[in-house]
């Protein structure tokens, strides 16, 4: 699965805030990792930075968060979600086109402040390469003017806004749980 630049940023994001993510939830690490069908220290390795999280398991990590959101009808996980992941990231690509519509050259792996991160953070993200697709996905936002971000990503940003809301909570409820409600399972 190839990541965008702007997708990089959600994945970076994301996992920088798993660990309190998790504890608004009200699970424990094994939990989540009883979610996602991984081992206890998958998890672990995500939230402390040994691992670097992939879009397969941040999609994963939003689809399981969204659906106890919807499940539980918990607006403050999602706002929790939207505040310490969405919101930044929006902030970041809306400097980001502000910058290029200034005129500014920015290079396409040069970082955005966001005033966030530590070092040991700033040690993973040295480390991970950007795959060839990835690059691809890079080269061909820039050439079109346009940011690349996958149809699941863009689904659940949009989702999680929307529970934070509260105006798609029971719609979603519905969808998700046909046969009655989050309780019956």
């Amino acid at each position: 699965m190839a990541t965008s630049e702007i997708e990089q940023w959600w994945i970076d994001k994301f996992q920088e805030n798993l660990g309190p993510i998790r504890k608004v939830a009200g699970w424990t690490t094994q939990q989540l990792a009883d979610e996602l069908g991984v081992a206890r220290q998958t998890v672990s390795n995500l939230e402390t930075g040994k691992s670097p999280m992939t879009k397969l398991q941040y999609l994963a990590l939003r689809t399981v968060f969204s659906a106890e959101i919807a499940r539980r009808e918990d607006r403050d996980l999602a706002r929790i979600i939207k505040t310490l992941v969405d919101d930044p990231i929006e902030q970041r690509i809306r400097e980001r086109r502000a910058q290029e519509q200034d005129g500014e050259a920015v290079a396409d792996n040069a970082p955005v402040n966001t005033g966030c991160g530590n070092a040991a953070d700033n040690a993973i993200a040295e480390k991970r390469k950007p795959s060839a697709a990835t690059l691809k996905a890079a080269k061909t936002a820039a050439a079109t003017g346009k940011p690349t971000l996958s149809t699941a990503m863009q689904a659940l940003a949009v989702i999680t806004g929307a529970l934070a809301s509260g105006t798609a909570a029971g719609i979603i409820t519905c969808l998700m749980f046909p046969d009655g409600g989050p309780n019956k399972r």
